[in-house]
């Protein structure tokens, strides 16, 4: 069920206001986004305050301060206290958004802001273990997304939210065959339709197209496994905001699977000392990688592998992709000493794969 709410959720969408009457609004709106993708959250509320005074009766505002919150305390839902205003602003977004939508059925930017708040209550609330409410937001979210598909003539924004579903419609359940079943409640998909919309979402959206860049190399690195298409999109967004951490941890992850460890190594140094323990846990992890395979340090990269999984246990971050990196290079190092043991690491890596490469891989070295 978590993956079918995940799939509605469309995960850290900013699709703000593209039918705003006025393009200055716009503008305001685009900037002060930057400020937040780009970790300044001093300059970032300025312009959220300004906005809030001039369109008091907006729900952009309340979105915005969720997604200031969000990327200031990433992972936002590992502290209860903020997880809980992050929340609230989202509860407050869509409310005010439903306000709009009595008045104006159908209005694009209203549309957009319903989608957008209770997507992110959706995966917020699974993320907490609030089952039961965050299908409640998935279900209501996934209402306003059908909307949404119709409008694409009306704004290059819904490509984002519609190339999502497509994609992510017909990965689950082929990723996944125990999801099939549910997936009868849900229009169908089209992959292949679903990444070219966020082609077009990542180059023509005005405020869309940096979440779409970030999903396209997602989608690019780990499920369609095309690493120079993935590597492009990663370092779009990290030149573009170079003080992201997270989209400084997409971009290293990139450069690793096309073997540039000269050029991801600082950044995973950086990324090592961060106050984050999910981006702690990048660091280490891809260092470990930078260890072994460029290096040939095995020491010190079964170190940096094993301090790796120790933070993902300790902050119970269930990150299955990060933990089967890990024993992937684990299973090397103890085949490269021939021990035995390498095995246990090897079958580890393929229960938490969830890649068709990674698990190639480790079926690789299992025959």
């Amino acid at each position: 069920m978590r993956r079918i709410i995940i799939l509605t959720s469309l995960v850290i969408m900013v699709i703000l206001a593209p039918a705003m009457a006025q393009k200055r609004s716009l503008d305001k709106v685009r900037q002060g986004m930057d400020y937040i993708y780009n970790q300044d959250f001093q300059n970032s509320q300025s312009i959220i305050t300004e906005i809030e005074r001039t369109s008091q009766k907006s729900a952009i505002p309340d979105l915005m301060k969720a997604l200031q919150t969000f990327w200031k305390y990433y992972p936002v839902h590992l502290e209860e206290d903020k997880l809980e205003i992050y929340q609230k602003y989202l509860v407050s977004s869509y409310s005010r958004s439903l306000e709009v939508l009595k008045s104006d059925p159908g209005n694009p930017e209203a549309v957009f802001l319903a989608i957008a708040s209770q997507g992110l209550l959706a995966e917020s609330y699974s993320e907490s273990g609030r089952s039961f409410k965050a299908v409640g937001a998935a279900k209501r979210a996934y209402n306003y997304i059908k909307e949404g598909s119709q409008k694409l003539d009306q704004s290059k924004e819904f490509y984002l939210s519609t190339g999502l579903y497509n994609y992510y419609r017909e990965y689950y359940p082929d990723a996944y065959p125990i999801y099939k079943p549910f997936m009868y409640f849900f229009m169908k998909g089209d992959k292949h339709k679903g990444i070219q919309q966020l082609e077009v979402a990542a180059k023509e959206a005005s405020i869309a197209h940096v979440i779409a860049q970030y999903y396209l190399c997602y989608i690019y690195m780990r499920y369609e496994y095309l690493p120079l298409k993935a590597l492009r999109q990663g370092r779009k967004l990290h030149e573009t905001y170079p003080k992201n951490d997270l989209f400084t941890a997409i971009f290293l992850e990139s450069l690793i699977i096309n073997k540039r460890y000269q050029e991801a190594a600082p950044l995973a140094r950086g990324l090592q000392s961060n106050p984050s323990p999910y981006l702690k846990i990048y660091g280490d992890l891809f260092m470990g990688v930078i260890e072994e395979k460029n290096h040939k340090n095995f020491t010190n990269a079964e170190r940096l592998y094993r301090k790796a999984l120790e933070l993902n246990d300790k902050y119970k971050m269930k990150r299955s992709h990060l933990e089967a990196f890990a024993y992937l290079g684990l299973g090397r190092i103890y085949e490269h000493k021939q021990d035995p043991k390498a095995r246990k690491y090897f079958k580890e890596a393929l229960d938490q794969a969830y890649t068709k490469a990674m698990k190639n891989e480790a079926k690789s070295h299992l025959n």
